[in-house]
Parts: structure tokens; C-alpha cells; sequence
């Protein structure tokens, strides 16, 4: 069954005023020019698929780069290994708790070529004691306008450029901030003055849980590439939107016109993440997720 898929993006720009990348965000509607969100792994989860099965990444960011939100839970349980290192930036959302085990998931990902960006900084001696440990790891700084004085924006500036991270400034609503932030130091710059948030869709392929659990539990078992061929081929939903997400990105590869090609290609662990990240966005917590593949798990196995 065919449905709409819809996220926004909004452009990030320069000091010259070119765009330097876009910020991919959760919408739900056509109509939203916001988003409501009840939880922000099922909503990355949903802007992440909605790229990957539904809309392509050339056609979302035509090569810039993609700055996408990342819960605690999500960097912990890794659900970016999908992701391009070389394309996407991930967010670190300011109310994440920091300790060693964020810290080691954020070194993993560094290690595999992600550029990390702490967002909504609050320059406040609060926040500098407890993301300083991240400091090192993280290549963007986001200084929200509405959350900081002009005061704060310009040590916010001079602080960040002392440990080379590059610091951009969100919310620029006018040329006055535009120019103020430029004359601090700010190298990136995103807001309304430039450009609200555009609406883009495309045509997505429904799986429901249950089949997406289905395949999940079935490469648990190690299953021969036939017999997973063969679960594939009852499940046309799933297999429709394989076959989008392994053709979304051709740069550099041709185009896969087989199932057979497409698990060759993914790789069954791949295609388990894959499988994951399509489950995360339809349950709205991980909690939810364990709890429902365990009993999934239960019933099948009586």
C-alpha cells in the first residue's frame, strides 16, 4: 500500500551566502509548518527512512551535507550505521545525559567518519560542564538566537574558535543579526532570513511491523540467502522498499534490479539495521521496540 512521505529541509549557508548543507526535519503533513513531536527517536527514525526508501538523498541534498538529530538512545543503540559518514552530520540533542557509555557510541561513530554537531547550545556555565567532554569529539556548535543574549553569541564565538569547532548560529531572523553574528566570528548561519523550512515528498511503500519483525526474527536464525529470498517474496512491501533503498544513492554503484542483488549488496547485517530503523518508526520508544519484538518473539516461538 502507497502512502506520502514528507520531511523538510532547511538550508544552512556560508558567510558568502552559499549552501553549505540542509537540516532534515520531521514533518508529519503537508499542512505542518512545525512539528509535533511525542518522541525523537520515532521521528528521526521517520525523517531517516522517509530518505532512504522514499525520497533519496541526491535529490534531498544534491551532494551538501545532511544534518539529521540524534537522541541518546539512538547513538547508543547505533541505529546510523546505514547512514554515508561522508553526507551526514549528526545532532546531538542538548538534553542528552552525558557519560561513558555516550561518549564511547559518539567515538564510534567519529571513528567511522561522522561529523558531530552539539545542538541548541545555551552558552551558560551549566552547559559548558556538562558537554565538555564532548568538546573534542565534535566538529559544529549550534547557537540558538532565541536561547542567547548578543552578549552570550559573541563568547559563545570567541570560546568555540579557542578549540576549533566551527560554531553556526540558528533562528537568524533579520540582515542586523545576520551581520552580527557574522562580525563575531560565525561561519555558518540558518533561519527564516534565509529560508523557512521547504515541504518535500515522495511516494512510500507501507510495511507493517508485524512483517518487518517477521524478517528481523528470521536473520536471527543465520538463514541461507535463498530462504530469505523466499520470506522476501511474501512480503512484497518490504521487498519494494529494499529495492528503493539500495537504488536511493547510485553514485556509486549501478542500479540493483533484483531482491537476490540487493540483500548481496546490503549484506544481511545491514539489512537487519535497515529492518530496525524502519521498526523504530513505527513504535515511538525503544522500551516500546524490545518489548514488542520480545513478545513477538514469544508468540511465534510457542
Amino acid at each position: 500500500m502507497q502512502s506520502l512521505a514528507y520531511l523538510a529541509r532547511q538550508p544552512i549557508l556560508d558567510r558568502d551566502g552559499n549552501i553549505f548543507a540542509y537540516e532534515l526535519l520531521f514533518r508529519d503533513s503537508p499542512n505542518s509548518v512545525t512539528a509535533i513531536i511525542a518522541s525523537d527517536v520515532q521521528a528521526t527514525a521517520q525523517v531517516l527512512e522517509n530518505v532512504l526508501n522514499s525520497i533519496g538523498l541526491e535529490r534531498l541534498v544534491g551532494g551538501k551535507k545532511a544534518f539529521v538529530n540524534c537522541s541518546r538512545e539512538m547513538l547508543l543503540d547505533n541505529l546510523f550505521g546505514l547512514l554515508n559518514p561522508n553526507s551526514f552530520v549528526l545532532e546531538i540533542l542538548e538534553d542528552v545525559t552525558v557519560d561513558r557509555a555516550l561518549i564511547r557510541a559518539i567515538e564510534r561513530h567519529k571513528s567511522r567518519g561522522f561529523e558531530l554537531a552539539l545542538d541548541d547550545f545555551i552558552m551558560n556555565d551549566e552547559f559548558i560542564k556538562r558537554f565538555e567532554p564532548l568538546f573534542k569529539h565534535v566538529s559544529y556548535v549550534k547557537m540558538d538566537l532565541v536561547d542567547n543574549t548578543p552578549e552570550a553569541m559573541e563568547k559563545a564565538a570567541k570560546f568555540f574558535k579557542e578549540k576549533n569547532i566551527k560554531i553556526l548560529a540558528e533562528k537568524v531572523e533579520d540582515e542586523e543579526t545576520f551581520k552580527h553574528c557574522k562580525n563575531a566570528g560565525y561561519e555558518y548561519f540558518q533561519g527564516f532570513f534565509f529560508a523557512k523550512p521547504e515541504l518535500v515528498t515522495g511516494q512510500k511503500i507501507d510495511a507493517t511491523s508485524a512483517a518487518i519483525l517477521k524478517i528481523i526474527q528470521l536473520l536471527h536464525t543465520r538463514p541461507t540467502l535463498e530462504k530469505l529470498c523466499d520470506e522476501l517474496d511474501k512480503q512484497p512491501d518490504i521487498a519494494a522498499n529494499l529495492m528503493q533503498f539500495v537504488n536511493s544513492d547510485v553514485r556509486d554503484k549501478p542500479a540493483i534490479e533484483t531482491v537476490k542483488g540487493a540483500i548481496v549488496w546490503v549484506g544481511m547485517k545491514k539489512i537487519q539495521e535497515w529492518l530496525k530503523l524502519m521498526l523504530y518508526a513505527r513504535i515511538g520508544t525503544i522500551f516500546e521496540l524490545k518489548l514488542n519484538s520480545t513478545q513477538r518473539y514469544v508468540s511465534t516461538s510457542k
